[in-house]
């Protein structure tokens, strides 16, 4: 309860800590009203002797030196109500010298005994007025008890009795009156200095203008935005500091001038001294003014970072990150723009659409940094082969697109050779693969695209592709005037095909063992896509990337996996250890349709997943590691193993072999085929095997085509062998007659 008390008294101040000091500010009305009461007393006729008068002008010394000695110390003391005590004798020699001659009861000094009482009610404690109280009696009693009548008259009691009144009852009320003064003084005070701290240290910009928009006022924070001292901006319009050639700040005051109550909000720029343009919004209100009026409170808050964040933004959504040009969504848009144009002016401009060659070797050889430089460095040289007027994207990966919305079919033409010289003639500069680097374009106009009723984007596709088959690095153009369209046309036939095989189950499935070395016995095979189309039988090289480009693959993936798990469920009653490697495309990867059909096919067919092994190359794991990997985890929880294919083709082989979910690693061929002859690709098997038996995973020999490769495979501890030597891809009758000669059965169908 102590403690508790202790903290009430610090917290709540007394009467006294609440009245302020005397100042000399105060005290001089004081000693005005003195003075007069000194002089009114010398006026003549004279009731007293001169002394009494001397005695009383003295009697302000002490009084002067008391208030003086206070004054010196910096805190209250003893001191400060003395001054105050020490005019009760002045009072009383007054009071006495002016009314001698009919008794106290007619003296008009009586007043002056208001000093002090009014001096303690201002600046003293409630007990400084008890004290003054007594002093004011004393005033009055010494005299009727000293002199007595007929001087003084019993009846000056009343006087003595009515002044002890004011001090006690009187003077504290007054003295609570000034004390509250006081403190509401000294709230407004601080409120206003807090409102004063507010407006300058403010963190963001803040302007008071008149009615016309001139400023009155800003803090520190708005001068130090547009460069200058807050008075240099006082007396202007605010508008003066917006960016030239801009009236937004003019709009806005004249428009929150008539919406008075209401808050505004705009966005505009301001230019500082240095010429600098700064992007800033607004925020203004009009408030009332007892003084001045109506005044505009600006808020003005530096949102250039916020600008150029959603600027950054924006581009990002319609650019490419690497290359800065155009993205896909940005040349689509253009694109329709001038299709829009074409319906109704007619048919006018041309399309460039380019593909790097051999860019792939690039990133396999170089690496993924090199192969980005270049695309940058390619990205540059078209920019500087285009006029302004012209848009370049990159649309994906090598692929590019050039919109020349004026060209007619000469200037295509001269464009798109422009382009293939420059990126020819740069190729010279890079070294290794690099130099093989060039650029096939298909130029297509818009007239030509007209002419054929056919879409200039996939115009331009097959036209770039006519001039990959034509030997590559250089230009075809689809000619107008010519009913004859792209050679390429060709490939858009083979999407009806596909969609046609997958409906009628016009694909076919060969097998190619795979040899155990372990005990040389054909315990495995891989699952080999072919297209039957009346008598001949077409290979996948013919018809896969064609599936990938039109988004048929996942569809031809899932058809294999089906019919590939029911000719496994066939195998495993002639060999119930045999399992069966199966292809997916990187396209396949991760795509849930893929996996379901995975799933279904093992439920169906009553296979143990364990012998169901899927193959994905490594450049189509290394599109998108993250994806890869997921895909992996969740099929292997099936029980089904992954085998990474094509081995050591890319340039990150190794860091894929550790951040991938795989148990099989199939060597590419390309260091297998000359391994019996090649120290180096002997050295290079060695190294693959060893990382990958210390990781875990088994390895497959692909392309052993020579007794002498079979040999070196089993020297260097490969655990499994694939190629022409074990055995060419059949049909499956066939390889069961020749690979398991314990017996023959035609796989069921799948429904």
């Amino acid at each position: 309860m102590r403690r508790r008390t202790a903290r009430t008294d610090a917290q709540v101040p007394s009467a006294g800590r609440g009245l302020r000091r005397g100042t000399p500010a105060l005290a001089i009305p004081f000693a005005v009203v003195a003075l007069i009461g000194l002089v009114t007393v010398l006026l003549p006729p004279y009731e007293r002797p001169w002394w009494v008068t001397g005695l009383a002008a003295l009697s302000l010394v002490p009084v002067v030196v008391a208030y003086l000695a206070s004054q010196r110390r910096s805190e209250r003391s003893w001191l400060d109500p003395m001054a105050a005590y020490l005019l009760f004798p002045f009072s009383a020699l007054l009071h006495d010298a002016a009314g001698a001659g009919a008794g106290g009861s007619s003296s008009g000094m009586t007043v002056l005994l208001l000093l002090p009482i009014l001096w303690l009610a201002i600046t003293g404690t409630l007990g400084q007025l008890w004290v003054a109280s007594g002093l004011a009696v004393l005033t009055f009693v010494i005299p009727i008890v000293a002199i007595g009548p007929p001087g003084y008259a019993v009846g000056d009691w009343r006087r003595a009795v009515v002044w002890a009144a004011v001090t006690l009852v009187i003077a504290p009320v007054l003295q609570r009156i000034v004390r509250d003064l006081e403190r509401q003084t000294r709230r407004a005070r601080t409120a206003n200095e807090r409102v004063e701290r507010l407006f300058d240290d403010a963190p963001h910009g803040v302007a008071l203008l008149d009615t016309d928009g001139k400023i009155i006022r800003v803090n520190l924070a708005m001068a130090v935005m547009v460069g200058l001292d807050p008075p240099e901006m006082v007396g202007h319009s605010l508008g003066a500091f917006e960016t030239p050639g801009e009236d937004r700040i003019e709009d806005h005051v004249g428009r929150l001038m008539s919406s008075r109550g209401e808050t505004l909000v705009a966005e505009c720029s301001v230019r500082d001294s240095g010429g600098n343009d700064l992007s800033v919004s607004l925020s203004s209100t009009v408030v009332g003014d007892r003084g001045m009026g109506e005044i505009l409170m600006v808020n003005v808050v530096d949102i250039s970072d916020r600008r150029r964040y959603l600027d950054r933004l924006t581009h990002l959504a319609d650019h490419d990150v690497l290359t800065g040009l155009a993205n896909r969504r940005r040349f689509d848009n253009e694109l329709q723009r001038h299709l829009d144009r074409c319906r109704r002016d007619g048919p006018k401009g041309a399309l460039l659409l380019l593909d790097l060659d051999n860019f792939k070797q690039v990133n396999d050889s170089l690496g993924h940094n090199v192969g980005d430089q270049l695309l940058v460095t390619i990205a540059g040289l078209l920019r500087r082969s285009i006029r302004s007027t012209d848009v370049v994207a990159r649309l994906g990966g090598d692929e590019f697109a050039i919109l020349l919305p004026d060209a007619d079919q000469d200037a295509a033409q001269r464009v798109a050779e422009l382009v293939v010289e420059r990126v020819r003639t740069h190729a010279t500069t890079l070294d290794g693969v690099g130099r093989r680097v060039s650029a096939s374009v298909g130029a297509v106009t818009f007239l030509a695209a007209s002419e054929h009723a056919a879409d200039v984007l996939a115009l331009a596709d097959m036209t770039m592709y006519d001039a990959k088959e034509a030997g590559r690095n250089q230009v075809a153009l689809l000619p107008e005037g010519d009913s004859r369209g792209p050679r390429t046309a060709a490939r858009l036939m083979w999407q009806s095909r596909i969609e046609a095989a997958l409906e009628h189950d016009r694909f076919e499935l060969h097998l190619q063992p795979i040899m155990n070395l372990s005990n040389d016995r054909i315990t495995s095979a891989e699952v080999l896509l072919r297209l039957r189309e009346d008598d001949e039988l077409v290979p996948p090289t013919r018809f896969v990337y064609i599936a990938e480009r039109v988004g048929l693959m996942p569809q031809v993936d899932a058809w294999v996996v089906e019919h590939s798990v029911a000719m496994l469920a066939q195998l495993r009653r002639l060999d119930p250890e045999f399992e069966l490697e199966v292809n997916l495309s990187g396209h396949s990867i991760g795509r849930p349709d893929v996996e379901q059909s995975i799933r279904d096919a093992l439920a169906v067919h009553d296979v143990d997943p364990s012998a169901l092994i899927l193959e994905i190359t490594e450049t189509a794991a290394v599109g998108d590691v993250a994806l890869a990997r997921a895909f992996a985890e969740r099929v292997t929880e099936l029980g089904c193993s992954f085998a990474l294919d094509d081995f050591g083709a890319g340039f990150g082989s190794f860091y894929y072999l550790k951040h991938l979910l795989f148990d099989y690693v199939k060597i590419d061929g390309e260091f297998v085929a000359q391994v019996h002859e090649s120290s180096v690709d002997r050295t290079i098997l060695r190294s693959i095997v060893g990382i990958a038996k210390d990781l875990g995973k088994q390895t497959v020999a692909e392309f052993v085509s020579h007794p002498r490769i079979l040999e070196v495979c089993r020297e260097e501890g490969v655990d499994f062998a694939q190629g022409f030597l074990i055995g060419k891809p059949v049909p499956y009758d066939e390889f069961v007659s020749s690979f398991l000669p314990s017996g023959l059965t035609t796989p069921e169908p799948v429904h």
